[in-house]
């Protein structure tokens, strides 16, 4: 796991209010979004951040520590 739990958890809970503003952002520049299309945004944005935090090893740099 790329981050610890707990940072996971913080992160989608930020994301939350992000995703429910989107559509105010997005009828500022002239699209008009329904629920179901930001419905579908959020949860394409929270798997994926799911997807990145479960994926590969937290190797900063690839390298492993010796001794």
């Amino acid at each position: 796991m790329r981050i610890d739990p707990a940072v996971l958890l913080v992160v989608m809970a930020l994301a939350i209010p992000l995703i429910v503003e989107l559509r105010t952002v997005a009828a500022w520049v002239g699209i008009d979004l329904t629920l179901v299309e930001t419905a579908v945004v959020g949860v394409a944005l929270l798997g994926a951040i799911v997807a990145w935090a479960l994926s590969g090893d937290s190797g900063e740099n690839g390298s492993k520590p010796t001794g």
